[in-house]
């Protein structure tokens, strides 16, 4: 049986697929099954598969061209089957999909310096020009003549390809890079949202000692894995019942107000944000709110969303700490009304309870809203009730005995370090202390040189920021060693060569970007000299 390849409809909202890569050439067999083509929707990206086996026996679109849902792609049939028929009808389709393509784009006036300067040389007008609806809308991006353009695409139409050459000819030193699909959604969505939404960000801090131990508390009484970012969820949760007109949208002039929070969790793939939403988070105990957030966050990170999961978001998250960010003004996801922003959790010194400076976690917050619909006195309020859950979550974690942290002095990166006549001493570092030697051409060797203290704590920083990594992408990770060698053994380090062991359930394309955020995050590493090489490899254990 013959048939024609058509760019499938990957959600109701799809207008427009683009053809990222044929997975085989045209003359080629397939099976049932198997893949035919990679194509990429605005939010989400598919695969074509063939619906039985034969050959590729025509192609109709390049890789990079961009057509609506139900084009002709190609025709799959038997080597030896007449496919003139599905040739005729595939000729037919595509010419309505060009005149579709130009009544959608109403004809710009020609008010450039350039156009008013030359005048018409005859040439051919560029709607006689054959070229595919992809290769029309970059010549107008461009501002490529068509009628210059020499085609190489079927029977001599012009390609995108042909006009970005034709273009590139024309100037050096420009690199154009062209978003995808995907991209250009989120350019378009960002874009809508600053256009529309009058955007105001109030920042909060809060003190987050209650909060690790509750969700190190919830972890080992309901024997789940539950983190930080589940507790504040659950916090926002309650924050949300008290103060509605936050879990809402504005579209078409009117503010709706939603008794479900259907929050959005903002995950970092590789094409950009993806926002897939968990449902009826206020019905959800920690241990299911944690386990949803995990399998939400796992479907954005391996593809495998459907813009259904993207869709009737009333209320969005968004997480830049886990990459180090201080604070940032978080852009509204369309048509809520309001973002919440996380900031990097770290440890501070504040007042204490006695008077004397104390040495605490703190998580700032930052909450962006839609002035238009909520004021800055209501986004105050919220931001307050949200601390005092997050100070206070205990009331929230159904089954969970509260616990207290053992109390440590922290040395709130300020140390003393005091040596003897034989050169050796100890450092002391809040509660903590350790010894230190000098090397061994001073008579050192009873304990670690002050080179090799440097090298174990860039050691810990960085294996830390790796198991952090892999954390927030939600990756099983058994076990990180960070395996780090200075040379030379004596005197200044001139090079540092680090070993990373990963044993961890995820492909080496997510453990390259978790060791690769873990370098970019580590602290310790940006103390380094910027003339010290340092050659960092990884392996899986």
């Amino acid at each position: 049986m013959s048939y024609i390849i058509r760019m499938p409809k990957l959600g109701l909202e799809m207008q427009q697929g683009t053809l990222l890569e044929w997975a085989i050439e045209e003359g080629e067999t397939v099976e049932e099954g198997e893949l035919i083509a990679e194509i990429e929707s605005e939010k989400s990206i598919g695969e074509v598969e063939a619906r039985e086996d034969g050959v590729l026996r025509r192609t109709y679109l390049e890789e990079g061209e961009t057509v609506p849902p139900s084009t002709p792609i190609g025709i799959l049939a038997p080597e030896d089957a007449d496919v003139s028929d599905l040739e005729q009808e595939v000729e037919g389709d595509l010419e309505d999909v060009e005149v579709d393509a130009e009544a959608d784009e109403a004809p710009e006036p020609a008010e450039s310096a350039a156009t008013e300067a030359e005048p018409d040389t005859g040439s051919t007008d560029a709607g006689d020009v054959k070229a595919t609806p992809r290769a029309k809308q970059r010549a107008d991006e461009l501002g490529v003549d068509l009628a210059t353009v020499e085609g190489t695409g079927v029977q001599g139409a012009v390609t995108a390809e042909d006009v970005e050459e034709a273009q590139a000819a024309g100037g050096d030193g420009v690199e154009e890079r062209e978003l995808s699909g995907m991209r250009r959604t989120i350019a378009d969505r960002l874009g809508q949202s600053y256009r529309e939404a009058v955007h105001v960000t109030e920042h909060r801090t809060a003190d987050a000692a209650a909060l690790r131990a509750a969700a190190t508390a919830a972890s080992d009484q309901l024997e789940a894995d539950v983190s930080v970012t589940d507790v504040l969820l659950r916090a926002l949760s309650a924050t949300l019942v008290e103060h509605p007109e936050f879990n809402a949208t504005y579209e078409d002039g009117v503010h709706r107000i939603y008794d479900a929070q259907h929050v959005c969790i903002a995950v970092d793939v590789e094409e950009g944000l993806v926002t897939p939403a968990m449902r009826d988070v206020e019905s959800l105990s920690i241990d299911e709110l944690a386990d949803e957030r995990r399998r939400v966050t796992d479907l954005a990170l391996e593809g495998e969303y459907t813009m259904d999961d993207l869709r009737g978001g009333t209320f969005t998250v968004t997480n830049l700490g886990v990459l180090g960010v201080e604070s940032f003004d978080p852009v509204i996801n369309p048509p809520q009304v309001a973002i919440l922003g996380v900031d990097s959790l770290e440890e501070r010194v504040v007042p204490g309870d006695d008077g004397e400076p104390a040495v605490r976690p703190v998580l700032p917050l930052d909450l962006s809203f839609d002035h238009r619909i909520v004021d800055g006195a209501d986004a105050a309020r919220f931001l307050a009730t949200l601390v005092e859950y997050v100070e206070e979550p205990w009331d929230l974690l159904e089954g969970v005995t509260p616990t207290e942290a053992a109390a440590v002095t922290l040395p709130d990166r300020s140390v003393t370090a005091s040596a003897g006549p034989e050169f050796a001493g100890t450092v002391s570092a809040g509660s903590f202390e350790y010894e230190f030697a000098p090397e061994a051409q001073f008579g050192g060797g009873d304990a670690p040189t002050p080179v090799d203290h440097f090298l174990g704590a860039f050691a810990a920083c960085l294996s830390g920021s790796i198991a952090i990594q892999a954390d927030i992408r939600d990756v099983d990770l058994e076990s990180v060693d960070v395996e780090m060698t200075g040379e030379p053994t004596e005197g200044s380090l001139e090079s540092v060569t680090v070993d990373v062991e990963i044993a961890a359930d995820a492909d080496d394309d997510v453990l390259g970007r978790i060791v690769e955020n873990g370098e970019r995050t580590c602290h310790v590493s940006e103390l380094l000299r910027e003339d010290l090489p340092v050659d960092l490899d990884w392996t899986r254990a």
